[in-house]
Parts: structure tokens; sequence; C-alpha cells
């Protein structure tokens, strides 16, 4: 959960983690989708609608080969959205 429980925090996050994991050594690549104020609020009531609509983090694995990665690339997402 982001701090503080707002549209806008949602999209700063999503920002910045989609950044820092392209930035890294070795990259992730995720890619974001934008979620309108009414759907994101509708799924989560308990966010502040303060912007039109917040980016949130997507990503799909495309290849089959791809599972064998899936517990390293979610470890890795995992870090990249822990609080700097």
């Amino acid at each position: 959960m982001v701090e503080p429980a707002t549209l806008t925090a949602v999209d700063a996050a999503s920002a910045r983690v989609l950044a820092d994991g392209m930035a890294s050594a070795d990259p992730v690549f995720l890619s974001t989708l934008k979620a309108g104020r009414e759907a994101f609020t509708a799924r989560h009531p308990k966010i502040t609608a303060d912007a039109d609509g917040a980016r949130v983090l997507r990503s799909v694995l495309m290849k089959p080969e791809s599972e064998e990665h899936v517990e390293l690339l979610h470890d890795r997402v995992e870090r990249l959205v822990r609080p700097h």
C-alpha cells in the first residue's frame, strides 16, 4: 500500500518502480496501464481519488519458457516496490 493512499501516490509509485527497474544493472522491463478514477476506486474504495486516474504496474510473460523465471522476476519486482 502506498502512503498517502491516493491516486497521485499510486501513479508516482508505479512510475518510480518502472524507471528504477529499467535503470538497474540487471534491468526488469515492466509496463504500466492507466486505470481511470472510477475503475480504480471501484476496486479500491479506500483510495482517495485526487486525480483522473493512476498508472498501475503490469507485466505479461508471453513465452512458455518464461515460466521458469517467474519466481526470480517476482522477487525483483518486490524489491523494487520497497520504499527507498
